[in-house]
């Protein structure tokens, strides 16, 4: 089997964990007698550490073996699926869940890492493109399959399924993985601070792992407020229902499917530095017109052509990322993606400041703006500025 599949299949495994405590919250709060909110820690439980077992997971990977480390990840992310669906109480639910954070952090940063190792840059962010369809594909059914297996069953399928999808990705990456695919991934015996230094040293790095923390604030810092806004503007009255703003959501991630779809295409036709000023450009517009849509569905279009938007510039600032550090590969997008979580972690709090400051339609426009200014940035601060060769990845003397 191709590397390149066993690694889609341990990224579907997470992508699919992220979501699946979603539409269980309520069911397990009323079987452990906690309140709602109590409940919806499950979600913080694995979205912090998720973040932040990353920056060390990163450099494991670079000292160990990229594939090694995956193995290990997506085992570990498995049994910690499996004990949360056994577990007593709510206690030993939280933990389980700290625990499947910390596995499941690990496996898309040394993925998208491993493709890095595997593929020139002229090929890579293709790769990196259809290595998103199976992440996005793996947290859009984990929610779904969550939800109904929890009305047939109850909540426990739900985690009894994602540790089943997660067994079959332990099985492919340990009994499918070419023998010499853990040879053919650099290992390097320096220090932490020595790998994040060659990361560091180049200029491009503060600029990519800040522009990828204000690109995760700013695309999804309104997405806890969709219902909200869609009481302001398109749905008047009692607002929308959950099914309604879900669908909208929904759409966000459709549209990154239709980007992992046609990256190719999309690459042939822009190019990355057009297609990184076109993808700030249209999802600046999109958030704009969410400001004055008169119809649910119009919103759901928005959102559509937002999530496109943000993966055209997404992906291009990931696939730069693979290339901060050719030496310490694992290091650089284990500090990107933590960058692009605590990002996401920020984002509703300032979104939320500006809603209840300056109202919605503002809120909107001032999101745009700063979408606009985002893409310039990266555009002449990442994509266009030149590395003197040599430099790039290697700790100063």
């Amino acid at each position: 089997m191709p590397v390149f599949l066993i690694f889609a299949a341990c990224a579907f495994a997470s992508g699919f964990a992220l979501r699946l405590a979603d539409p269980i919250v309520l069911p397990v709060a009323a079987h452990f007698a906690v309140t709602p909110a109590t409940a919806a820690m499950l979600n913080t439980a694995y979205a912090l550490p998720y973040a932040l077992a990353q920056p060390f997971l990163g450099p494991i990977g670079d000292r160990f073996g990229k594939t090694r480390c995956i193995q290990v990840c997506v085992a570990g992310l498995a049994v910690t699926l499996l004990l949360g669906a056994l577990a007593p109480s709510f206690a030993l639910l939280l933990a389980t869940r700290v625990a499947a954070g910390v596995f499941a952090g690990g496996l898309i940063p040394l993925v998208l890492a491993g493709i890095g190792d595997r593929f020139d840059m002229r090929e890579r962010q293709v790769m990196i493109g259809r290595m998103l369809f199976a992440i996005i594909s793996g947290q859009m059914l984990g929610s779904v399959v969550s939800g109904f297996a929890n009305d047939a069953f109850g909540w426990h399928s739900s985690l009894a399924i994602g540790a089943a999808v997660g067994a079959v990705a332990t099985a492919v990456a340990w009994g499918a993985m070419p023998r010499g695919a853990s040879a053919a991934t650099s290992r390097d015996e320096g220090s932490f601070a020595d790998l994040y230094a060659r990361v560091l040293v180049n200029p491009k790095a503060p600029w990519l792992i800040g522009g990828v923390a204000v690109e995760g604030a700013f695309f999804y810092g309104l997405f806890p407020y969709m219902g909200e806004l869609l009481r302001a503007t398109a749905v008047p009255g009692d607002g929308p229902t959950a099914r309604i703003t879900g669908l909208v959501l929904g759409a966000f991630g459709v549209g990154g499917l239709l980007y992992a779809a046609g990256v190719r295409v999309f690459l042939r036709a822009f190019g990355v530095r057009r297609m990184c000023l076109i993808g700030a450009s249209t999802g600046a517009l999109a958030y704009a017109t969410l400001a004055f849509v008169p119809t649910w569905w119009a919103a759901a279009i928005a959102m559509f052509i937002a999530g496109v938007s943000f993966y055209m510039l997404h992906n291009s600032m990931q696939t730069e990322a693979t290339e901060l550090a050719p030496s310490a590969r694992g290091s650089a997008v284990a500090l990107f993606a933590c960058g692009f979580f605590i990002g996401q972690g920020l984002g509703p709090p300032i979104f939320a400041a500006l809603l209840h400051g300056i109202g919605p339609r503002a809120a909107l426009v001032a999101v745009a703006i700063a979408i606009v200014v985002l893409g310039h940035t990266v555009v002449t601060r990442v994509i266009d500025r030149r590395v003197i060769a040599g430099t790039a990845g290697r700790a100063p003397r």
